[in-house]
């Protein structure tokens, strides 16, 4: 046996685990707030967990745009800092402090003044409704700040530095239980304040992550990555936000399709909406490793290209899908066996639980596709191909998911049988379809690439 080809395998291994496993808590941290908001949430009131549910579907859609558009840093970052030109990373560092303004901005005026209007049309009880509005009015002012903190930790990332963003996610999860469990049960004084306490707790955490990286960054890092703004290109964003627009867009469409079935499950009555928020935020809890493994893969096509062109590609991204492979594996075991016990970590509703237990045994089944559909997004992002797949997750998500979901639930014969279940059925065929169309457009990249490096990173400015 050739030991070689052994060592390069097992080099490429650690490469990818030495980013994959911090960039997998960091998110799952990060992601843990919304678990967190959930579970207290789910145990105070089934309509706070309902209303909370409703005004996430609403934001998440422009949160998600917000952070996507900042996913155009990685290929970039990427590339200038191991082609040694370090000083470009202040350019697009500044691009993405004025990108994160002006559209959080737009954001915040969205929420505040649209996004109440569709609330009160989709919910059906007035307590409800009333939180939903109230949730949406006290989370908006932090939206700048989720595309803000969201580019820092894409910058740490890139530059091979996972661990500075993991302590910030640490720091932040600890901050939102303790702020949590203050205002929404109203303890040490404070008043009692339910869903909108959550909702302050939620902003304060965000606040505090971008307090800490600046802080950080500016101060205390040995080696600072953004060391000064260039104030012509906080103005003119151009560059970032033309490979950023469309992951922000692909990225908001697949965030898009469960707030739209959170939306069309509202129509089933208060509790299918907690039932469906229990659901989203398990299965984004098992999505997250997934979201790593994309960020990851983003980084290491991006630096295989400018060091070793497609064989290198071809060897981390093999290595990707088989540690995906095994994840969801894992993933379909515990969903499937557990699946009537996941939910009373969220409520202690029989009716509630009882849905959502039926809705995970389907859950559990789309997961493969969604593993490839991530790895393969973040493949071509490394490519700085995001318009394919912005228009990829157009076609499959809505072209095929909501129609056939929204058909099963209502028209089919067995719509009674199925009745929201059916949404889900549709998601499943929708992610199928978009895991192949990428798949394919990645093969038509790799094709052109091949021979080919990227060895100047001026090409890429």
């Amino acid at each position: 046996m050739d030991v070689v080809p052994v060592v390069k395998r097992f080099a490429v291994l650690k490469e990818v685990l030495h980013l994959l496993f911090p960039m997998v808590l960091t998110m799952t941290l990060e992601l843990s707030i919304s678990v967190v908001d959930t579970i207290m949430l789910g145990h105070y009131d089934a309509l706070h967990l309902a209303a909370v549910g409703l005004a996430s579907s609403l934001w998440m859609p422009i949160g998600c745009f917000l952070i996507g558009a900042t996913f155009g840093l990685t290929p970039l970052v990427t590339r200038h800092l191991h082609g040694r030109q370090p000083k470009l990373v202040n350019l697009y560092m500044s691009q993405a402090v004025g990108l994160s303004v002006v559209l959080g901005i737009v954001a915040i005026l969205l929420t505040v003044f649209l996004l109440p209007h569709f609330a009160r049309m989709m919910a059906t009880e007035p307590e409800t409704r009333d939180v939903s509005v109230a949730y949406l009015y006290i989370f908006a002012p932090a939206l700048p700040m989720l595309a803000l903190m969201t580019a820092y930790k894409n910058l740490f990332e890139a530059a091979g530095r996972p661990g500075f963003p993991l302590m910030v996610a640490s720091m932040g999860l600890l901050l939102n239980i303790l702020f949590n469990y203050v205002l929404i049960f109203g303890r040490f004084g404070f008043p009692e304040m339910g869903a909108k306490g959550a909702a302050i707790a939620s902003c304060l955490s965000l606040y505090l992550a971008v307090f800490f990286f600046v802080v950080y960054d500016k101060f205390w890092n040995k080696h600072p990555l953004f060391t000064r703004i260039v104030w012509r290109y906080v103005r003119q964003f151009g560059i970032l936000l033309n490979v950023g627009m469309p992951a922000g867009f692909a990225f908001a469409f697949e965030v898009g399709l469960f707030s739209s079935m959170t939306w069309l499950i509202s129509s089933f009555g208060d509790l299918a909406l907690g039932s469906g928020q229990i659901v989203m935020s398990y299965t984004s809890f098992l999505f997250t490793p997934m979201m790593a493994m994309s960020a990851v893969t983003a980084i290491v096509v991006a630096k295989a290209m400018s060091k070793e062109g497609v064989d290198g590609v071809m060897k981390r991204l093999r290595v990707i899908v088989m540690l995906g492979l095994g994840y969801v594996g894992v993933c379909f075991v515990i969903t499937q066996m557990f699946n009537e016990q996941i939910p009373y970590l969220y409520s202690s509703n029989a009716e509630v639980v009882a849905l959502a237990a039926s809705i995970l045994l389907i859950s559990s089944c789309y997961q493969l596709p969604d593993m490839l559909q991530t790895v393969f997004t973040g493949a071509l992002r490394g490519f700085r191909d995001t318009r394919s797949s912005m228009i990829a997750f157009g076609v499959s998500l809505f072209g095929l998911s909501m129609p056939l979901g929204f058909w099963l639930s209502h028209y089919s014969p067995w719509s009674e049988t199925l009745s929201l279940r059916g949404f889900y059925i549709g998601l499943g065929a929708g992610l199928t379809l978009l895991a192949g169309i990428l798949i394919l457009r990645f093969r038509f990249v790799l094709n052109r690439y091949k021979g080919k490096r990227i060895s100047s990173p001026r090409e890429v400015a």
